[in-house]
């Protein structure tokens, strides 16, 4: 026996857990991301601002560079050290940095705590190497004439830099905090709204559990005309319940049927018994061959039960073998029209001269014509006609059975291979039909692959249509080999 454990969180808690919980690890991976992605950009941002600090350092070096050049050039002088020409240029920049500011104007402030100045050609003027150096190039007369070198920063932040880095960093938490209570507020409504449709789907199960198959499981569930997974869950289980009220109906319906089946042949007997028991009958020969006749009854009807539930349970044996269908029924034709000849009815057959093999089983496929010729012997008047026809197409292969009058109606037609279904129950039970021979034969032909259905015949009665899929042709090298 199955026990229930309650879990130690309710669905809609871990609904809950489930979807904020990711909803909090996306906003996390988001933060991150865009935090990561800033301080990134924001250490381009402080390489760039530097980088234009020391272009303004080497565009004053560029610019004394060409002023000594040319009073050089006034001057007459023709040949200059490189050590000797750097070394003025750095004591004129350094003394106007000093006694005359107003030279350099600068547009920021140059103040550097490493810079560092090589020559084109190696030589150091000041500053050392550095390892991972932001570098700009000094020209002179348009050529590059040194390169000017300051290391990445690194350390503190200037004040205005690093207020607008704790104000980006600010703006990013609360986004996220926000983001966190918005994915919470959602989860929990999702989680809600979810619990609710799967408490409305539980409650529905519990009620076909004890039997009540007709609690509506849609009603009030939304997204009924476009329906999600709890959706299509709802919709299995109202087909599902709709299943289990027609097979209930059905088993209802089919033990009725048996009581009163077995009922009619049990009372004529018990009465005739209770008769002779009381001195009203004596016990002759008539009498033992009503009896005997209600006992065959009897026995027939269980016999046609035994059947149908094997072929039900799909637990009817066959033995399956390629048959010629054109011998088949010639020969069932043979062995079926005395009888039919004496009951004042003429058989005739209707087949095609080529052979036509199926996949059956020669015992049950010959149960069910039996079946069908002995309503066809039992219910058309005499003097009448039954016709047998097989019919043969590349596919399949058509036995049809048609009586003269009386016919049945469209009704009762659609009815007749339902258990117990009878046109006139009176007029059958007499005629020792227990109600049950259509629907064996429906099942027997349905385990063969095929259809079995009744209309109108022309002749004035009933048509039967059997309907088997055809082998081909190298099934009959196969039968005569055998």
């Amino acid at each position: 026996m199955l026990r229930y454990i309650r879990p130690y969180l309710s669905t809609r808690v871990q609904f809950f857990i489930a979807i904020a919980g990711t909803g909090m690890v996306l906003v996390f991976l988001v933060l991150f991301g865009v935090r990561s992605a800033f301080l990134n950009n924001f250490e381009a941002y402080l390489v760039e601002q530097e980088q234009r600090r020391i272009e303004q350092v080497a565009a004053v070096f560029s610019e004394y560079y060409e002023d000594n050049l040319q009073r050089l050039r006034r001057q007459g002088v023709r040949e200059i050290s490189e050590a000797v020409l750097w070394q003025r240029i750095v004591n004129e920049v350094q003394r106007d940095a000093l006694l005359n500011t107003g030279t350099l104007n600068p547009d920021i402030d140059l103040t550097f705590s490493t810079l560092s100045l090589t020559t084109l050609y190696g030589y150091q003027v000041f500053g050392t190497s550095i390892d991972t150096p932001i570098s700009v190039a000094v020209l002179g007369e348009g050529e590059v004439i040194a390169t000017l070198s300051a290391p990445i920063p690194q350390g503190e932040l200037q004040p205005v830099d690093q207020v607008f880095a704790q104000q980006q960093q600010r703006a990013l938490w609360w986004a996220g905090a926000l983001a966190i209570v918005i994915a919470a507020i959602v989860a929990w409504l999702l989680a809600s709204v979810l619990r609710k449709r799967l408490a409305r789907l539980r409650y529905s199960t519990q009620q076909l559990a004890a039997g009540d198959y007709q609690y509506p499981v849609l009603t009030g569930l939304p997204n009924q005309q476009i329906p999600d997974d709890v959706g299509e869950l709802a919709i299995a289980i109202e087909q599902l319940a709709e299943n289990l009220a027609n097979t209930e109906h059905q088993r209802r319906q089919f033990m009725a049927d048996i009581a009163h089946e077995l009922r009619t042949p049990l009372t004529v007997l018990k009465g005739e018994l209770e008769a002779v028991e009381d001195g009203i009958r004596e016990p002759n020969q008539q009498l033992c061959k009503r009896l005997q006749q209600q006992t065959e009854q009897l026995n027939h009807l269980v016999n046609d039960l035994h059947t149908l539930a094997q072929a039900g349970a799909g637990q009817l044996s066959y033995h399956w073998q390629p048959l010629n269908m054109v011998q088949f029924v010639t020969e069932l034709h043979q062995q079926m029209q005395p009888t039919f000849t004496k009951a004042g009815l003429t058989l005739s057959l209707h087949v095609p001269e080529n052979r036509a093999f199926v996949r059956a089983d020669s015992a049950r496929l010959q149960q069910v014509c039996m079946n069908l010729l002995n309503n066809s012997l039992r219910y058309t008047n005499s003097p009448g006609a039954v016709q047998m026809h097989l019919l043969v197409t590349a596919q399949a292969v058509e036995l049809r059975i048609e009586d003269s009058a009386p016919g049945v109606s469209e009704a009762h037609r659609q009815r007749l291979f339902e258990r117990f279904y009878r046109i006139d129950a009176h007029r059958q039970r007499a005629s020792g039909g227990s109600g049950l021979g259509l629907t064996i034969v429906a099942q027997i032909v349905q385990a063969h692959g095929g259809t079995v259905q009744a209309e109108a015949s022309a002749l004035g009665g009933l048509r039967m249509h059997v309907v088997l899929p055809r082998l081909p042709d190298t099934a009959a090298i196969v039968s005569d080999s055998q």
